[in-house]
């Protein structure tokens, strides 16, 4: 009898650290996700847009517009061999799986309308709660804009137009006003340019200077998450989510 309880001791022993070790590896993970600066980097060039996302700096491409075209269907297509059929396989699994969930769905939602709903008496807005709402916005807003880095700025346009006199006119405007937005814009948000080039491009039938704007956008999570925590609790604390409950 002595034995057993003592190899079960081992054996519980054994499972606590095990738990325990795969507790810390998450709780490590989690604090480097927090820590790890996320990035993206944004391209405008050739009437293009394009973005491409990822951390450490290292990026990936998830978004550009417009799309390109795909490529033309065979006319008489292959069926999958391999590791096609096996994807085959699995994408029809999946199709078949969402409509039965659909359908369940649909079923539910059926039940539940011949069934008479009481209606659930929500918290009144008060001048208070608007003020706690309008607060906990203007924290959450103020760890965004002071997490993000806006990096890598490259902005090359030319301005062109059909009559030089008009075209002139339209630099000289924007002249006047890009500098001072851009003066504003760097009081709450952190800007790096390493490129800000507004030439004139007037008096060629072709345009001789190609457009281009990219940056880099990055931001640590940590003070975001922070910071929408501590707004979760004050909108708790006023009772402010009883209105959206």
């Amino acid at each position: 009898m002595g034995a057993f309880l003592a190899a079960l001791g081992a054996v519980l022993l054994f499972v606590l650290k095990a738990v325990g070790i795969l507790l810390l590896v998450v709780l490590a993970l989690v604090v480097l996700l927090l820590l790890c600066p996320f990035c993206a980097d944004l391209c405008w060039e050739h009437g293009v847009l394009t973005v491409r996302a990822g951390a450490l700096g290292i990026t990936f491409p998830v978004f550009q517009y417009p799309k390109p075209e795909p490529p033309p269907a065979p006319e008489n297509p292959e069926p999958p061999k391999g590791f096609g059929k096996v994807k085959a396989k699995f994408a029809a699994w999946r199709a078949e799986r969402k409509r039965k969930k659909a359908e369940e769905k649909a079923r539910k939602k059926a039940a539940a309308a011949g069934k008479p709903a009481r209606p659930r008496k929500k918290a009144k807005i008060t001048l208070e709660i608007i003020c706690t709402m309008l607060r906990g916005a203007g924290r959450l807003m103020k760890a965004v804009f002071g997490a993000l880095r806006i990096t890598k700025i490259q902005v090359r346009l030319g301005v062109r137009g059909e009559d030089p006199a008009a075209a002139a006119r339209d630099y000289g405007k924007l002249q006047a006003w890009l500098y001072p937005v851009l003066g504003v814009l760097d009081r709450f948000l952190w800007l790096q340019f390493d490129e800000l080039r507004i030439l004139p491009d007037f008096g060629s039938s072709q345009p001789t200077i190609e457009d281009r704007v990219s940056c880099r956008v990055s931001a640590q999570a940590l003070f975001i998450v922070i910071a929408a925590l501590r707004v979760l609790y004050e909108f708790w604390r006023k009772k402010v989510l009883d209105i959206f409950l």
